[in-house]
């Protein structure tokens, strides 16, 4: 009798319409397809058809035995994402009264590309996965390791992953048949979507639901609108410090969601001074902030510093701000909010938290907030950090000398100075000299600490021949293989980012992860370009048609700017990104005094980690590294991007340096900071290397014995998707690892605090919250029980910003503005000094160029 009910459901099934749209999802392209149509038209009529065989037999046997037949299993689609939670997932509902436990080969998840077009079996569930009674089983598609905040028996898409989105249809598969199907609207593209109830039918894609993965569905929360009683007066600045040169007053809204304000409706003014008006359509975010310059009229350009939304004064007058001042908010001739302080400067006054009270200021020697415009209010640090902040304009004039070593400037109308991009920063041991790698400039600069802070030396790097034995690439992406050979007249331009330095004999060296950056993020500068597209001098290259074809270097990308600032036209040399190798460096002289030539893609190749789709680009793309002694043996931990690894190498000897050990995680991917934990400092007494790995949003710990020899310890995975894990910071005193994390799923930047007291058991302890202070984080170090950050500002070419924090307490305790786009920073290993390499990438459109510069601050 049970079988016999769901002949209506079933055969309703196989009478929907199947003209399908083949799905590409988020990585796949969609596409019409009749054959997909004709072949899922043929499947349905098999289901019909056996189901029609299963029920007239079933029938037969249970009037003949009065047998009942195994009921069928009640699993069905429940709720689908794409995008917005850093993965996508399909949810599965059991509808029954009982557990069900999947049997071996019989079920799967799909999309309609793959099953009927592709026909591939999609992602298997395994034997034995049990789905609860009323409970859920989610797939995670397009993920080779469970994401952070899915539940501990979510399934992974591994190497059958697929993407969902627009357009897309998902399948239930049983049996190589279809069991249940749901298809994304062609319209709108919708976060998630499901059944609701649970099981139920399907809710109208065009009112998303909260996405739950793992948990029942439900319709996002209702959240009530902003109104006039949200909006607050916040921030009262007077020119709050030498970087916020400035008079501001900063509106707060208090509400869940935007606020607009209406022409004509809301003025603020101060004491006998005519109103400001806030302009008509001005938007302010929930839990946001505007900026009202009183003392600019419109017209005027922004201040140094000031928010790039700021809003100048288009009242019949602009006021200051200064003493004995009383600030009014009125709304449609209304007081809205109001505050006075006495006869003394106040450089900044305001809400503490943000839209809660005003901190007590009854008189000038009470602590003031430190000014902040458009972040979040806090107090002043108590410790005051000095900053000296070096450029390179001392440079310019050796700009033809140094370019004639293989030192690059290129940039749009730029000079040495503003064109140089400090990337990564290493000291001494001794803390006396520091070096900074200059990555597009292919260069290192060394610097002065003892005394008086200074740049001494810019050093070019010049060219990696691949043309030479030991030196052969395999620069294609499109000729099926993976083929290192030697291809004179091509060269690798070093351009190194992460750099470490160790002294050998009294000799201080520098080693560097040659990755290789070309500049291809301008609207109105692009750098590189395909050799398929370039003329080729034949009198240097005399198979030049043989050599642009796709199988040779085709595909290679290589810059337009080989010797000046004007691009070729006519190409001799052919100059390409990076080195695909880890170099040596005299730290006095400049000298290279060891590469590793083609080794570390070998020893990627032989690990089967090989990126072949990046033979265009910069192969294993070695981003960055650093050193650590075992014993008497000096190692360099070499952090591969592109092949998710991490290789070994034991440099004791620089003479005669040899591979160790290829480190790689499944799941792991891009690692991007590479830190080594010494067997002093460690918690367990073993050496230790943390990876964290950019695009994977995770941390893997290995540990290390005696000899050296690396296995698998830990591994975390961070919120906020990718980007959640990209540089960490060990704290020998609490055990705590501090991680950065500007997480794309996540609102504001913040650091992570890990418990790395068992290495084996990888746990996070609470978060930092970095929105106070800058826009993105972008390096983390810890000395002496303090942990420093370097963060851009919210527009990357103003200054940036180093906080000091203490590593048990977690308290502010110093804060210090250095120059533009800090992209690392270090302790000196005599904790006097916290230095940065500070980047000063142009705007998008060239429109401003900030010089680069090293930042050191003294410690008191």
């Amino acid at each position: 009798m049970k079988l016999i009910q769901q002949i209506p459901q079933l055969a309703a099934l196989a009478a929907v319409s199947l003209t399908l749209v083949a799905c590409g999802g988020d990585d796949n392209k969609s596409s019409s397809s009749a054959s997909s149509s004709s072949q899922l038209s043929s499947s349905v009529s098999s289901v019909t058809s056996s189901l029609a065989s299963s029920v007239a037999s079933s029938t037969a046997s249970s009037v003949a035995a009065s047998v009942a037949p195994t009921p069928a299993p009640q699993i069905v689609l429940n709720e689908m994402r794409s995008d917005g939670g850093g993965y996508d997932y399909i949810e599965l509902y059991n509808a029954a009264n009982t557990d069900y436990t999947f049997t071996a080969n019989e079920w799967a998840v799909n999309d309609i590309k793959g099953f009927a077009e592709d026909k591939v079996p999609g992602i298997v569930i395994p034997a034995g996965t049990v789905i609860s009674a009323k409970g859920f089983l989610l797939v995670a598609v397009d993920q080779s390791a469970i994401p952070f905040g899915a539940p501990a028996s979510t399934l992974i898409g591994g190497t059958a992953n697929f993407g969902l989105g627009k357009g897309d249809t998902a399948l239930l598969v049983y049996k190589n048949e279809i069991l249940d199907q749901k298809k994304w609207g062609e319209g709108t593209h919708i976060n998630a979507f499901g059944r609701l109830p649970d099981g139920a039918e399907w809710h109208v894609q065009t009112e998303a639901l909260e996405a739950t993965p793992g948990a029942s569905n439900k319709l996002p929360a209702v959240v009530a609108p902003a109104g006039p009683t949200d909006i607050v007066i916040n921030e009262i600045v007077s020119s709050g410090r030498a970087d916020i040169n400035f008079d501001y007053i900063e509106i707060y809204n208090k509400g869940e969601q935007p606020y607009t304000f209406a022409a004509g409706e809301w003025t603020l003014t101060d004491t006998g001074n005519k109103p400001m008006p806030i302009p008509g359509g001005t938007e302010i975010p929930a839990k946001g902030r505007i900026i009202l310059l009183t003392d600019l009229a419109v017209g005027a350009d922004l201040p140094a510093n000031a928010p790039a939304g700021a809003i100048l004064n288009g009242g019949v007058e602009t006021f200051g701000i200064g003493k004995k001042e009383t600030i009014t908010l009125f709304y449609k001739g209304e007081q809205r909010d109001q505050i006075s302080y006495g006869d003394f400067h106040v450089n900044s006054f305001g809400r503490l938290p943000d839209g809660g009270n005003w901190i007590d200021l009854a008189d000038a020697s009470k602590p003031q907030l430190y000014a902040s415009p458009a972040l979040k209010n806090f107090a002043t640090p108590a410790l005051n950090l000095t900053v000296t902040t070096l450029n390179f304009s001392s440079y310019n004039n050796q700009e033809t000398t140094l370019e004639a070593g293989g030192f690059r400037i290129f940039g749009l109308n730029a000079d040495l100075a503003k064109d140089v991009e400090p990337e990564y920063i290493a000291v001494a041991a001794d803390s006396k000299t520091a070096w900074v790698s200059l990555q597009e400039n292919n260069g290192l600069a060394r610097i002065n600490l003892n005394g008086t802070p200074a740049i001494t030396n810019v050093f070019p790097l010049g060219f990696k021949d691949y043309g030479a034995i030991g030196n052969e690439i395999d620069p294609s992406d499109k000729d099926s293989k993976i083929a290192f050979a030697k291809y004179p007249k091509v060269f690798g331009m070093y351009q190194p980012d992460g750099i470490a330095t160790f002294n050998e004999g009294g000799m201080d060296y520098v080693i560097t992860a040659n990755e290789g950056d070309v500049r291809d993020y301008y609207t109105n500068f692009v750098e590189g370009v395909k050799v398929s597209g370039l003329t080729l001098d034949e009198s240097d290259f005399p198979n030049a048609v043989e050599l642009k074809k796709d199988a040779q270097l085709g595909r290679l990308v290589v810059t337009q700017f080989a010797k000046s600032s004007t691009a070729e036209t006519l190409y001799s040399d052919l100059l390409s990104f990076g080195a695909r190798s880890f170099s040596i460096w005299n730290g006095t002289t400049g000298a290279q005094v060891y590469d590793s030539g083609k080794d570390l893609e070998v020893q990627a190749n032989t690990a089967n980690a090989y990126p072949d789709d990046r033979s265009d680009a910069k192969g294993v793309e070695p981003e960055n590294l650093t050193i650590g002694m075992i014993g008497s043996k000096r190692f360099v931990f070499v952090g591969l991007e592109r092949a998710d690894a991490v290789a070994v190498y034991d440099i004791t000897d620089i003479s005669n340096i040899s591979f160790k050990q290829f480190l790689k995680t499944t799941g792991d991917d891009a690692p991007e900071g590479i830190l080594f934990v010494s067997a002093a400092d460690s918690p367990n007494g073993n050496p230790l290397l943390v990876v964290s790995n950019e695009d994977s949003g995770n941390v893997t710990v290995y540990q290390s014995d005696a000899n050296g020899v690396f296995s698998f310890a830990s591994r975390l995975v961070l919120e906020g998707g990718a980007a959640a894990a990209e540089i960490s910071a060990y704290d020998p005193i609490t055990k705590h690892l501090f991680v950065l994390n500007n997480g794309t799923l996540l609102k504001n930047s913040r650091i992570e605090v890990l418990n790395l007291a068992d290495p084996t058991k990888l746990s996070l302890l609470t978060t930092i919250d970095l929105s106070p202070y800058a826009g993105g984080i972008n390096s983390v170090a810890v000395k002496n029980g303090k942990l420093a950050g370097a963060l851009q500002g919210v527009d990357k070419t103003q200054q940036g910003t180093v906080v000091v924090f203490d590593t048990s307490t977690y308290a502010l305790l110093g804060i210090a503005k250095v120059g533009a786009l800090p992209d690392m920073l270090t302790f000196s290993p005599d904790g006097k000094f916290i230095l940065t390499a500070d980047e000063g990438e142009a705007k998008d459109d060239y429109s401003y160029d900030p010089v680069g510069s090293v930042s050191i601050i003294a410690l008191p």
